[in-house]
């Protein structure tokens, strides 16, 4: 029996359709960090857009049509703290995407900026499918129940 197609099942839907392609940000002044994010979300069906500046970036995030990128990887140890700020804003105008940081991060921006995984230096072959792996961009919610007074 075919449902009425304006009826849909309650409760948050997928995070993706399966036929989309994830898409990522990166932002990697260093070189050899941005080339290790490429490879490795290369073997991945992940598209990659790369960042020259933090201004780009948070544009990129927040004001670009969507689709917009569902990752970011950033290298925090290479920004100024203004440009840290400016970063931070993305949270503040809507992008609750995952974030992953390159390098080094302080625990007060990781709260603060909810970065799901530090993905720390020397960067491995293994430590970006290991972070992605355990990482809550692609986890779904499930419906509760209401609670009445009664």
């Amino acid at each position: 029996m075919a449902s009425h197609p304006r009826l849909r099942p309650r409760g948050t839907p997928g995070y993706q359709d399966p036929g989309e392609i994830m898409r990522a940000i990166a932002y990697a002044p260093d070189p050899e960090h941005q080339a290790w994010v490429e490879e490795e979300l290369a073997r991945l069906r992940i598209t990659l857009q790369v960042s020259r500046s933090v201004k780009d970036l948070v544009a990129a995030l927040v004001e670009d049509p969507p689709p917009r990128p569902q990752l970011l990887f950033a290298d925090f140890s290479a920004m100024t703290p203004a440009e840290i700020l400016h970063l931070h804003s993305i949270r503040e105008q809507g992008w609750f995407g995952s974030v992953f940081a390159l390098g080094e991060a302080p625990l007060a921006l990781c709260q603060s900026m909810r970065i799901e995984r530090i993905l720390t230096t020397p960067l491995s072959r293994a430590s970006l499918l290991d972070g992605l792996a355990g990482a809550s961009h692609a986890t779904q919610t499930i419906r509760i129940k209401a609670i009445t007074a009664g």
